[in-house]
């Protein structure tokens, strides 16, 4: 299996303070990894790292550019004027691209489909609630086909078929060789892919690889 994702010796700061401290981690192909530990413990400051979206202040990161990720919090701006259809869309965009192709819409039909919202396709996202924002934002994610896939409580806000529907949709991405990286509270989450690797951080730093 090829390597997606490698992460060595990370450490990062808000300020002065230390968020990770020499955090190292690795990912190949099919690779199912949860990320869990209290509020605060640099769980989501991982993610973040990972996805490039906080630099590191030492260490080193190499992972494949095809990755989607949901944070915890989506940070859009929800009164812009777009459709369901138009923000899942953006999930297939490619550098250099910014046409859709049939396989693309195709793509974005099929994840909207498998979250329940195919419904919602031509609503603005302003008329959106929060669970349903939050099943717009994962088939975004998902209909990208990602090498590399991170999630930051993605089941917050969502019914009980949905959190089932995103593990089967999951389980099908992890046998195409898709690597996910999935934060959760939740230990309950961790049996719904029990061949998964559970990573324990507190205090920005990693406890126990189980």
């Amino acid at each position: 299996m090829s390597e997606i994702l490698r992460l060595t010796e990370a450490y990062v700061k808000y300020g002065d303070i230390p968020a990770l401290s020499g955090v190292s981690l690795t990912a190949k192909q099919g690779d199912m990894i949860f990320i869990t530990g209290a509020n605060g413990s640099g769980k989501s400051t991982l993610t973040k790292a990972i996805a490039g979206l906080l630099p590191l202040s030492a260490g080193t990161l190499t992972r494949t550019p095809r990755m989607s990720y949901v944070p915890q919090y989506e940070e859009g701006d929800r009164d812009f004027p777009a459709s369901v259809r138009e923000i899942v869309l953006t999930g297939t965009q490619r550098p250099g691209n910014f046409f859709h192709t049939k396989a693309d819409r195709q793509h974005a039909e099929a994840a909207m489909n498998a979250l329940g919202i195919s419904g919602l396709a031509d609503s603005e996202i302003r008329t959106l609630s929060g669970g349903q924002l939050r099943r717009v934002f994962l088939a975004r994610a998902v209909c990208g086909q990602p090498e590399l896939l991170l999630l930051d409580e993605p089941c917050a806000g969502l019914d009980a078929q949905t959190h089932e529907t995103l593990f089967t949709i999951l389980r099908g991405m992890l046998a195409e060789g898709c690597a996910v990286v999935m934060v959760t509270h939740d230990i309950s989450d961790i049996d719904g892919i029990p061949e998964g690797r559970v990573i324990r951080i507190s205090a920005g730093r990693i406890l126990t690889h189980e």
